[in-house]
């Protein structure tokens, strides 16, 4: 069950969103960098699974550049704004999501993976392996612990209420990953360095390979 301050804080913005980047709370816009990178691995040929798409605000940007596009975002009222003549919209908390499709060819999940604790996000991992291609690749972007895991659980003094975010240590991140059966596991600094506010945190871009004979 994922924690009830992460529950209560999207409840609560998605009875009131106006406009779809709400979403990005207080923080820069990081959304270029972000479509430039998956852009860089876009292809009409490849098949894109984006988990937690909220708002749209990558997905709508990538609609030209891929054979097909998946959302998965558990509240309509973020999702629609999301071009949905164009994607897939499915409407379901990940946790839950079960598809029977497994020949996706990127899965990404972009400021997603900070909101669940380890055993959460190993469920989460392990499901999209069974999603991908042999071949497919995970990205996965969000702040990550500096010199240890970094966990905000209770007030937020930034944004004014209850909140919750475990910023796993990247290196325990990538033991996850290939703990899950992932291999060839890179970090990618992709944002200036003024967009890194805490000391004891840190944005990376993580990107992972579903290899042949990798089973979990």
């Amino acid at each position: 069950m994922q924690n009830k301050d992460v529950i209560e804080y999207y409840d609560k913005m998605a009875s009131s969103i106006k406009a779809p980047t709400e979403t990005r709370n207080k923080a820069k816009d990081f959304s270029q960098f972000d479509i430039d990178f998956m852009l860089n691995r876009a292809s009409l040929n490849k098949r894109l699974l984006d988990l937690g798409s909220g708002t749209g605000l990558l997905v709508n940007h990538l609609v030209d550049r891929f054979r097909s596009i998946t959302a998965i975002e558990k509240y309509p009222e973020f999702s629609k704004y999301i071009d949905s003549s164009k994607v897939t919209v499915i409407n379901t908390d990940l946790l839950e999501l079960t598809l029977a499709d497994s020949e996706f060819d990127i899965t990404s999940l972009f400021g997603v993976m900070n909101y669940f604790n380890y055993k959460e996000a190993e469920i989460i991992y392990r499901n999209i392996h069974s999603y991908l291609k042999t071949g497919g690749q995970l990205v996965v972007k969000n702040q990550f612990g500096v010199e240890d895991d970094v966990t905000v659980s209770g007030h937020s003094e930034e944004i004014g209420t209850e909140y919750f975010s475990n910023y796993r240590h990247i290196d325990k991140e990538i033991a996850l990953l290939e703990f899950c059966g992932f291999s060839d596991i890179q970090s990618f600094d992709i944002y200036p360095a003024d967009y890194n506010r805490w000391e004891n945190t840190h944005f990376f871009a993580l990107t992972a390979t579903k290899c042949q004979g990798k089973h979990i």
